[in-house]
């Protein structure tokens, strides 16, 4: 059965192994970087549990006045196109709330799903940023401003019609 657990600073052996699991050495963050992520970003930020293994994670902030970001989405190979990606991604803006107007995240020129599965909730491209990853591959700046969020929080069901959470 899968879970989702809000991630904690004890979780952070956990987004490392993750994060060896699921991208290659030249995309992975360091583990000071991840230690601080676990300290800053834990109240909106999950990993997602098949039993007791782990299998996925989201970590996202508060990086600016009513701005979340979305700084880190993972899922082991085995787990993707079951829905995993956009439980995490609910999960997360409805921990996030009416504590944001809008949410923002980068994601690689190259990586389609994810993109679909971004527009779908409501994303949209405003930016591609040159060379944004450390091989050199580009990234697209996709935000969700204030309407099309609280769309999305009904989608996920942690919002009703008018936009106020559970």
């Amino acid at each position: 059965m899968i879970k989702l657990v809000k991630c904690g600073e004890g979780d952070m052996d956990k987004i490392e192994g993750l994060e060896r699991r699921i991208f290659k050495p030249s995309e992975q963050y360091t583990l000071s970087f991840i230690s601080w992520l676990c300290r800053s970003c834990s109240r909106f930020s999950f990993i997602a549990y098949d039993g007791d293994k782990p299998i996925g994670y989201i970590i996202s902030c508060i990086d600016a006045p009513r701005q979340g970001h979305v700084v880190a989405v993972g899922l082991i190979k085995d787990y993707r196109g079951r829905g995993l990606g956009r439980k995490l991604m609910c999960a997360s803006m409805c921990s996030l709330g009416d504590s944001i107007d809008r949410i923002v995240l980068e994601v690689r020129v190259s990586n389609y799903v994810a993109q679909g599965l971004y527009r779908d909730l409501g994303f949209q491209v405003r930016d591609q940023i040159r060379s944004y990853y450390s091989d050199g591959e580009d990234a697209y700046y996709m935000v969700m401003e204030e309407d099309d969020y609280r769309n999305a929080l009904v989608k996920c069901g942690c919002a009703n019609r008018s936009g106020r959470n559970f």
